[in-house]
């Protein structure tokens, strides 16, 4: 097993993101009692549209972007939408730290294509950019000091390596 060069898990912790998510929660839920129904609503009326907003909640805490830099391999997913998806170190052409605006170079944040680049992030302005020979990905950092001495170290033991 390979040693573990560098490892991040990150979620959406932006307040005005959950400010927002708890409003609309709070709007929908709450808008099943201002209805212009003439019958009482009864638990079963209730049930559906209250279990699909938590449902929706609780989907939205388990966004998770877990990146893993490994002396020969590269890993990351985005849970619960990929599953773990890994370089090994001769795939990976370029790979280097870069400050990006999410909004305007991706248009938010999560998993975003902008026609050139895959882009896996949830906030910030920080990220790791691979380069293989079949495609271009931005893995968002919070710790942009630690991602570079890692870049730099598994670039170091790529070049390093017989296989490059």
């Amino acid at each position: 097993m390979a040693k573990v060069v560098f490892q991040e898990t990150q979620r959406f912790r932006q307040i005005w993101i959950w400010v927002l998510i708890l409003g609309i929660s709070t709007f929908s839920i709450g808008s099943l009692f201002f209805l212009e129904d003439k019958a009482p609503l009864t638990l079963m009326d209730l049930a559906f549209p209250i279990g699909m907003v938590l449902l929706l909640n609780v989907l939205f805490l388990s966004f998770t972007l877990s990146t893993r830099m490994e002396e020969d391999s590269l890993s990351y997913r985005f849970f619960p939408f990929t599953r773990w998806r890994t370089f090994r170190n001769e795939e990976v052409e370029t790979m280097e730290l870069v400050e990006y605006n999410g909004l305007w170079e991706y248009g938010g944040w999560g998993i975003k294509w902008n026609g050139d680049t895959w882009s896996y992030t949830t906030g910030g302005k920080w990220g790791i950019l691979v380069q293989t020979k079949k495609k271009k990905i931005l893995l968002g950092t919070q710790t942009p000091e630690e991602a570079k001495k890692a870049i730099a170290q598994f670039l170091a033991l790529k070049s390093a390596s017989p296989e490059s």
